[in-house]
């Protein structure tokens, strides 16, 4: 669906399951997401429903994952939560193997460029945990500002920073 010079960000597929639950079930990355640690099955079922889930009102999520274009290798994924009619939130979970290479930040970058140009959204939030020092330090690479924080509301009562793209400004 969106390709950068280096990235191939497409709905999942069956074949993504291993690749996907090797990151999504580390507790050093699950401690970060509302989620927790996915099992097995659970990644089997996400990425099914991600798969096929209508991004066409608020409401509705878009999940992408990223693809190494010259490997084939699953890094991470982008979503897009479509909030009101010109807001939505992005979000993104990567695989700390492939840390260090900027492949976050062209994935993310490209989402949100995306969210803006071709969907239309005109503010774009990310919500982070305020200890993902990583995270925060993307959302900040991308030209979003911090707008709020607060603790969560999601049981896990930790503080969690938002970052806004402005409806004046293109990452």
């Amino acid at each position: 669906m969106i390709d950068t010079s280096r990235l191939h960000l497409r709905r999942p597929r069956e074949a993504d399951v291993d690749a996907v639950f090797a990151y999504r079930s580390s507790p050093d990355v699950a401690r970060y997401l509302r989620a927790g640690p996915w099992t097995r099955e659970h990644t089997v079922s996400e990425l099914a429903s991600y798969a096929t889930a209508r991004f066409a009102g608020p409401g509705d999520e878009l999940v992408l994952v990223v693809e190494i274009l010259e490997t084939g290798d699953v890094v991470g994924e982008v979503g897009l939560v479509w909030l009101r009619d010109e807001d939505a939130e992005i979000g993104y979970v990567f695989n700390p193997r492939f840390g260090g290479k900027g492949l976050a930040t062209e994935a993310v970058g490209a989402v949100l460029t995306a969210a803006r140009n071709d969907w239309g959204f005109a503010r774009v939030i990310a919500k982070t945990d305020a200890l993902n020092a990583s995270s925060r330090a993307l959302c900040e690479r991308l030209g979003m500002t911090l707008v709020a924080t607060a603790l969560t509301t999601d049981g896990r009562n930790v503080e969690e920073t938002t970052y806004a793209v402005p409806a004046s400004t293109t990452p």
